[in-house]
């Protein structure tokens, strides 16, 4: 063994028996002095999650993408303001290299209009509150040529919408 390779061995024991030696605890133990013991069958209540109240998002443009595979499937542009959707709109809509921006077949017209119905539904209204009732598309999608409002992939809606907010305010 190269002598270089022995001082880092050795180096690396040394730290070890001097982090177990001076209060180092064992793995898996915690010292928690300050809390009471929880006992296993002791039920523990969620976090509650914010008002929507105390969330508010800054008035302004976002951009947001749902992509899968490398391929940008859903990129969404709107604005804010007071956490209302003023205005929406699909800046990138495909799916396996079908742009259904620009529909060539009556199948890719009918699943257009039900994406654009997605976003009809979201204008106007409170971001905070409504963006999870994209969750039921059924609920405000027609059945448009055999294609239910079921079948539309809303939840990459929401992923690009999500996206959008998380990155924040493209343009003030």
């Amino acid at each position: 063994m190269k002598k270089s390779a022995m001082i880092v061995l050795f180096v690396f024991v040394v730290g070890l028996l001097l982090l177990f030696a001076f209060g180092c605890e064992a793995p898996g133990e915690v010292a928690n002095n300050d809390a009471e013991e929880v006992q296993p069958d002791d039920e523990v209540a969620p976090a509650p999650a914010p008002a929507n109240d105390e969330v508010s998002y800054e008035d302004g443009t976002y951009r947001g993408a749902f992509i899968d595979r490398d391929a940008v499937q859903v990129n969404v542009q709107f604005t804010l303001e007071d956490n209302i959707i003023t205005s929406i709109g699909y800046r990138h809509l495909a799916h396996g290299g079908i742009d259904y921006l620009e529909p060539e077949t009556e199948a890719t017209e009918a699943l257009k209009e039900q994406h654009e119905q997605i976003l009809e539904y979201l204008e106007g209204k409170d971001i905070r509150e409504h963006l999870v009732d994209l969750y039921e598309p059924g609920d405000f999608v027609d059945d448009v040529d055999g294609f239910s409002g079921a079948t539309i992939r809303a939840n990459k809606v929401i992923s690009a919408v999500r996206d959008g907010l998380n990155r924040g305010v493209y343009v003030y």
